[in-house]
This record gives C-alpha cells, sequence and structure tokens, in this order.
C-alpha cells in the first residue's frame, strides 16, 4: 500500500477537486469588471497584458490559433502609428493614421480569432454549447471574452 494519496491534493483532507482531473487548461478566472477596472487605473496596460493571457490560454487548447501573432502585430502597429503621429510632417501624420486604423482591425483579427478557437473547442471538445455574439464580441472583445472565460472555469470547477 501506497503512502501516497490518490486523489489530486486540494489543500484540505477528503475533498476531491474536479478541475484538477480537468484533461484541458481552464479558462484564466478573472471577473471581467475587475480586468475594466485594473484597465482604468493602468491607462490601458493592463488590457493589452490581459489580451495576451488570453490569447496564450486560447493558444493551450487550438494549437493552430495565431491570436497572440495579431495581437503582436497590434502592438507594433499601434505603438508605430503613435511615433509617427508626433511628427510634424502631414504625410507621416496620415500614414499614422492608416496604421492606427490597421492596428484595429488587426487587435480585431485576433479577438474574433479567439472566439474561433473558443466555439470550437466547447462546441466540439467539450460539448458545452457555447454562444458568442459576434456583435458583443466587437463591441466589448476583451471583457466580453473574459466574461464567458470566467463563465467556463467557474462550470468546470463545478463538476
Amino acid at each position: 500500500m501506497s503512502d501516497y494519496p490518490t486523489e489530486p491534493f486540494t489543500g484540505q483532507a477528503g475533498r476531491h477537486d474536479p478541475a484538477a482531473e480537468y484533461a484541458f487548461p481552464t479558462p484564466p478566472k478573472l471577473h471581467w469588471a475587475l480586468v475594466l477596472l485594473f484597465t482604468v487605473l493602468t491607462l490601458g496596460i493592463f488590457l493589452v497584458v490581459w489580451m495576451f493571457i488570453q490569447s496564450s490560454w486560447v493558444k493551450k487548447i487550438d494549437p493552430t490559433s495565431n491570436a497572440t501573432t495579431q495581437f503582436i502585430a497590434y502592438l507594433v502597429l499601434f505603438v508605430a502609428s503613435q511615433i509617427l503621429g508626433e511628427s510634424g510632417s502631414d504625410g507621416l501624420q496620415s500614414l499614422s493614421v492608416l496604421l492606427t486604423i490597421g492596428s484595429y482591425i488587426v487587435f480585431y483579427f485576433g479577438a474574433y480569432s479567439i472566439r474561433r478557437s473558443m466555439l470550437e473547442h466547447y462546441n466540439n471538445m467539450e460539448p458545452m454549447q457555447l454562444k458568442l455574439s459576434a456583435a458583443m464580441t466587437f463591441f466589448f472583445s476583451t471583457f466580453y471574452l473574459q466574461y464567458h472565460m470566467t463563465r467556463i472555469a467557474r462550470e468546470i470547477g463545478r463538476q
């Protein structure tokens, strides 16, 4: 007989943790309102960090996801547009506007990539019948996706 416990460790004797046996990584679990609060308090820096946390989690459930790459491209384009926008030249400022628009387009490609990966995973691999609104993803992107990630993480914890 072994001296080692056969149940996953939960920190409490005799308690079984269903999430410890979960085959896929659990989504990041942070209430969307806290994501919004931290984003406001850090003047947007937390949102950039959090979208990379979301995209790296999605890469674990969908290795074909390219959301992280798209978010890197968004960040590069956005920073370049801000640098060019500070110049005094009208031509560079026009280019800055185009880069800003391009950066937002690339950002939404990343957000919809996360949405697509979540829908595929939670409707095919783990049938939860997940439904994600395309319009809500457009208007609230990171916050809306986080709402569903937290909800999924709680459901997994209850199983």
